[in-house]
Formats: structure tokens, C-alpha cells, sequence
């Protein structure tokens, strides 16, 4: 007996549930932007989306319409974009901190500035005067080459060896000095966006 009342009450609930989904309808647009009211949505319309209506025509459920090639890119390169925009924005939060800890006021900034570009002018004064040694080294070297060849000798061994160290010298010394010039001139640059940015934290004119 109580199989037979569970099996009819569950007949009972899935004839209601049935009745309950062939009551539902759906809106759609076909192709020629008509609203169709259906029982179904045929397979070539769902890409433009629908709506689940119930038996009194309320609309129940919305299903988006899928997204085109063009759409997802978008979509996607927007996402990418606030991605972006929200890393920048951290980043910047972090290098104000950071800026805050390391100075109280612009005029630190310059001095560390001025400190820094006296320390590089000293380094590069004397890579400068060894950079010309070595060019005068050089030049002498290869004046012993050409008169050794003017003179219809062969060039001693020993001779293009000393050439070729002092030609690697003279590229190296000249390699540091100009890196010793581009860290004045980033010294300079990074002083300046620092001040500027520090005048804007502090609400200094």
C-alpha cells in the first residue's frame, strides 16, 4: 500500500512538473527581427537570445544572446584594459609610499640629486682621464704599426697584440663613461619626477 501511494505520488508530481514546462513559452527575433512567441526556439535563433515566458506571459528567465568574434575581442581587450589600469594604479600606490619613506620634502630630493651627480662627475672625470691615456696609448701603438710597415717589415706579433688590449681598453673606458653620463642624466630625470610627484602629495605649489 505504501509503495503504491509513493509510486502514484510521484507520478503526480511529474505529470505536474510536465504541465509545468508545456505551459512555458518562449519569445525569440528571428533573422528579420520579429518577436516570435513559440513553445520552442528553433536551433538557428537561440544565438540571438530568448525569454522564458510562463502560461500568463511573464517573463521568467532571459538568455543572453551569444557574443560575436568582434564582441568577445572587445570584451576581452576591455578586461585586459582595467587589468592594466588597475596594476598601474596599484603600482603607483606602492611608489608614493615608497617615495613618502624616502623623503619629507622636495628640497630632499634635490639634495640626494646633487649628491649623487657630484659622486658620477668624480667617477667620470677620472674615467675620462684614463679613457685619454689609453687613446694616447693607442695611437702611438698604431703609429709603431704603420712605420713598420712603411719601412716594409712585417709587423712584430707581439706588436698587434699590444694594439688589440689597448683597443679593448680604450672601448671599455669608454663604455663606462658613458654609462657614468646616462645614470647623471636618469639622476636628473627621476630627481624631477620625484619632486613633482612629492608636490603633489603634499599639496605644495
Amino acid at each position: 500500500m505504501l509503495k503504491l501511494k509513493l509510486t502514484i505520488a510521484i507520478l503526480f508530481s511529474t505529470l505536474i512538473a510536465t504541465q509545468s514546462e508545456a505551459a512555458n513559452l518562449y519569445k525569440y527575433t528571428d533573422d528579420q527581427g520579429r518577436e516570435i512567441v513559440s513553445s520552442r526556439v528553433p536551433a538557428e535563433f537561440v544565438k540571438n537570445g530568448y525569454q522564458i515566458l510562463n502560461e500568463r506571459g511573464q517573463v521568467i528567465e532571459e538568455v543572453a544572446r551569444s557574443l560575436s568574434a568582434d564582441e568577445l575581442a572587445a570584451q576581452s581587450d576591455e578586461i585586459n584594459a582595467r587589468r592594466l589600469e588597475e596594476e598601474a594604479r596599484i603600482a603607483q600606490e606602492e611608489a608614493d609610499t615608497m617615495l613618502l619613506r624616502l623623503y619629507r620634502s622636495p628640497e630632499e630630493v634635490i639634495r640626494r640629486r646633487d649628491s649623487t651627480i657630484s659622486e658620477l662627475d668624480g667617477q667620470g672625470t677620472v674615467l675620462a682621464s684614463l679613457l685619454e691615456d689609453a687613446e694616447e696609448k693607442l695611437a702611438e701603438l698604431e703609429q709603431r704599426v704603420v712605420s713598420s710597415q712603411n719601412a716594409g717589415n712585417a709587423v712584430p706579433a707581439n706588436l698587434i697584440t699590444q694594439v688589440e688590449d689597448a683597443t679593448v681598453e680604450r672601448d671599455r673606458l669608454s663604455r663606462q663613461l658613458t654609462r657614468i653620463n646616462n645614470e647623471k642624466q636618469a639622476a636628473i630625470i627621476t630627481a624631477q619626477k620625484n619632486i613633482d610627484r612629492l608636490k603633489e602629495l603634499l599639496s605644495l605649489e
